[in-house]
């Protein structure tokens, strides 16, 4: 199946959880009003670090493994399910004696109660990261996002229920999410175990374990740096501004990282790609999503700063005014990380690089945290948007250097758009709505030598 069709496919599910998780978002910020609805997205980001440090890896090393080796999917599976609860116990004794001996000034104003469930999501969390990463290895996308929408529908109507109809506040919220991602885990280690015996049985290497940690740990300082480039900027404000300023950039965040669901919905396809397609062939197939990518984030960037006002306003009310300004901040910053999202999936699955990744995601944390320290305080939420998307704009340029190095392209590959693209893009479109059968076929290997097979 090309590239776009199955982008396609998991555009749709996502757009309708767009709207989903969209919904139960402005609910909950409007009725939990600025400080309210901050204190639950410190909350969901405290549960996002610990989920991220408990990874170790590990969801990169199975999003590799899992799609490569197809024989041994049901000892990768099995090998997840030993290490979650050790990652998992491992991870919370570490953080809880962190968060012990400095949550007053690392977290002052999330209410204690919330720190605990945190710690009770984390082996649930960590769970569900690494099950998407088996998915995605595999280009199940339609699963993942099938999956994210039914739990996101049952989360949206326990909001309305427990927060709205009977009043319930901050921590009813949290319990609400405690209770949904209990259900979306024993889901999906139903489906996880019963995928797994659908493969054929075969005998794992005896340093199978030893692989996949080893893999997962050079990318693992990666996946922790990307996460607290991110979220950094969140816990800076919380200790500055107090969690209604939280609560505003929240909102603008959230908007900013929707526009990024196209590019998400491409790189879920790209992974499986870059691990399959020659080093050349991969290369050109790169240049080809970048370009049509940059340009069409741009795209969606115009509508997103037209319409934003109206949507900010009228449907949050004035307490979320400031949120638009800092959201046009961070739309250009999108842009930028819309490159470096399908750059991870050429560096990692292509080049085997974990390592060189993890070392630019943290010197982009140093960066953003350098930036984070000086803007923000006497900027607020406008410092915080300007620091992060600084960060994005200076990663995508080492990036594309690097990248132009590595494949000895040239940055015009990146950047124009040749009339064999729209012409490739056109036949894909129709391909979609006419749902040709030989559209639908994926290209054999054996084909797999011009622009035309991704």
């Amino acid at each position: 199946m090309s590239t776009l069709r199955l982008s396609a496919v998991g555009l749709t599910l996502r757009v309708g959880l767009l709207v989903v998780v969209v919904t139960n978002a402005l609910i909950l910020a409007r009725v939990l009003r600025p400080e309210g609805f901050g204190e639950y997205f410190l909350f969901l980001r405290l549960v996002a670090v610990l989920a991220a440090f408990a990874d170790f890896g590990l969801s990169q090393s199975v999003n590799a493994f899992y799609g490569r080796h197809k024989h041994w999917r049901g000892h990768i599976h099995n090998l997840m399910l030993q290490l979650v609860p050790i990652f998992s116990v491992a991870a919370s004794c570490v953080a809880g004696l962190v968060l012990w001996l400095g949550g007053r000034w690392l977290l002052p104003n999330l209410p204690t109660l919330l720190m605990f469930m945190a710690f009770a999501i984390l082996p649930l969390s960590l769970y569900a990261n690494l099950w998407n990463s088996m998915m995605v290895g595999t280009t199940q996308i339609w699963r993942v996002n099938l999956l994210q929408l039914v739990m996101c529908t049952f989360s949206l109507s326990l909001t309305i229920v427990f927060v709205v109809i009977l009043a319930g506040g901050v921590r009813t919220a949290a319990i609400n999410y405690l209770v949904v991602m209990f259900v979306q885990f024993v889901v999906m280690l139903a489906m996880g175990i019963r995928l797994s015996k659908d493969q054929p049985a075969s005998e794992s290497p005896v340093d199978l374990r030893r692989k996949m940690v080893s893999f997962g740990l050079r990318a693992y300082p990666g996946s922790i740096g990307y996460l607290l480039c991110m979220r950094i900027p969140v816990f800076i404000i919380n200790v500055t501004h107090g969690p209604a300023a939280v609560g505003i950039f929240s909102v603008a965040q959230q908007v900013a990282e929707k526009l990024l669901l196209p590019v998400e919905a491409i790189q879920d396809v790209t992974y499986e790609k870059m691990s399959t397609l020659s080093s050349a062939v991969a290369a050109k197939a790169m240049n080809l999503y970048l370009r049509l990518t940059w340009w069409g984030m741009w795209g969606i960037i115009i509508l997103a700063s037209v319409f934003s006002y109206l949507g900010i306003v009228l449907l949050l009310g004035s307490a979320y005014l400031q949120a638009i300004s800092v959201a046009h901040l961070l739309f250009i910053g999108s842009a930028f990380a819309a490159v470096s999202l399908l750059m991870d999936t050429f560096f990692v699955n292509q080049l085997h690089r974990p390592g060189l990744v993890s070392i630019l995601a943290w010197l982009k944390f140093m960066f953003a945290l350098t930036l984070g320290l000086i803007l923000i305080p006497p900027f607020g939420v406008k410092g915080a948007a300007a620091s992060l998307a600084t960060m994005q704009i200076v990663g995508a340029a080492v990036y594309v250097y690097l990248y132009l190095r590595v494949t000895k392209s040239g940055w015009k590959d990146l950047v124009y758009i040749r009339r064999h693209d729209i012409a490739l893009l056109r036949k894909q479109i129709t391909s979609l709505t006419l749902s040709a059968p030989a559209a639908a076929t994926r290209v054999e290997p054996a084909a797999a030598t011009s622009e035309t097979s991704y």
